[in-house]
């Protein structure tokens, strides 16, 4: 993280964002097509993923050899739950519904995104930091992600989501609970460690949504610690969603004054 191959992917992502998004700003598509295209770029991306990152694994005979994904490559990360909205979003007809979702995807895919490419998860574990240029998975990853922040900013550039204040809220809720659901799934796939029915640590565990551990150490290791960890991602995501809705908050508070005017 922060190294000069970092950088450099930095600076590859954002001449990719600017192209795209001024691509878009220029053509101004429906947003449904440009849905439809990053259902395709979802595709092909997962595609990547799987095939750069699945193993042959021996089972119990050592002899037969099972094809293995590990559990950290699994679509439970912001980003990657991302693809399942996409898609819902270009082929329901439940519009209140989808409108919610998009409104939501606006600040999560510009944002999250955004945080991804500061802090690649795939690096060091997944990617060394000297094969960051030669790894399928990280043009997967930072192109993928980029990807992202361009539909983030073309959803309210769009002009086809009526996004509203109240959906600070439902936004806050959605990722709140996606939040809250991944110390299920982290728990579910860790690989905890017994010794005499006592359960003595973890030999694996993923991190989905960051709950389990901050992408940097603070030295957490107590669990009222913890809890301050995760009340302060709350609020950052409050925070941050806040200020990226903040222009419809105005918005609505000058059609109030207009209408008492």
């Amino acid at each position: 993280m922060f190294t000069t191959n970092h950088f450099i992917w930095l600076a590859v992502c954002a001449v990719c964002i600017a192209a795209g998004l001024g691509y878009l700003i220029n053509r101004r598509p429906r947003l449904s097509s440009v849905l439809m295209a990053f259902c395709l770029v979802c595709i092909a991306s997962e595609c990547v993923k799987v095939l750069s990152c699945i193993e042959m694994v021996p089972g119990k005979d050592g002899q037969t050899m099972y094809p293995y994904l590990p559990l950290a490559h699994l679509p439970f990360h912001l980003c990657s739950i991302q693809i399942a909205f996409i898609f819902y979003t270009r082929f329901s007809h439940n519009e209140p519904l989808r409108t919610a979702l998009l409104a939501f995807m606006y600040p999560s895919c510009l944002a999250g995104a955004m945080l991804a490419l500061l802090m690649p998860s795939i690096v060091p574990g997944s990617v060394a930091v000297e094969d960051m240029f030669r790894a399928p998975l990280a043009y997967q990853y930072f192109l993928y992600h980029s990807a992202l922040i361009v539909l983030g900013a073309y959803i309210p550039l769009s002009g086809e989501v009526d996004i509203k204040p109240k959906h600070y809220l439902s936004s806050l809720g959605i990722l709140l609970g996606l939040g809250f659901a991944s110390i299920y799934l982290n728990s579910a796939f860790a690989s905890p460690r017994y010794e005499n029915g006592e359960l003595v640590g973890l030999d694996y565990v993923t991190n989905f949504f960051f709950t389990y551990e901050p992408p940097f150490d603070l030295g957490i290791s107590e669990k009222w610690q913890w809890m301050l960890y995760a009340a302060a991602i709350a609020l950052l995501a409050a925070a941050v969603i806040a200020l990226l809705y903040a222009p419809y908050f105005v918005k609505a508070k000058r059609a109030k004054l207009r209408e008492r005017g």
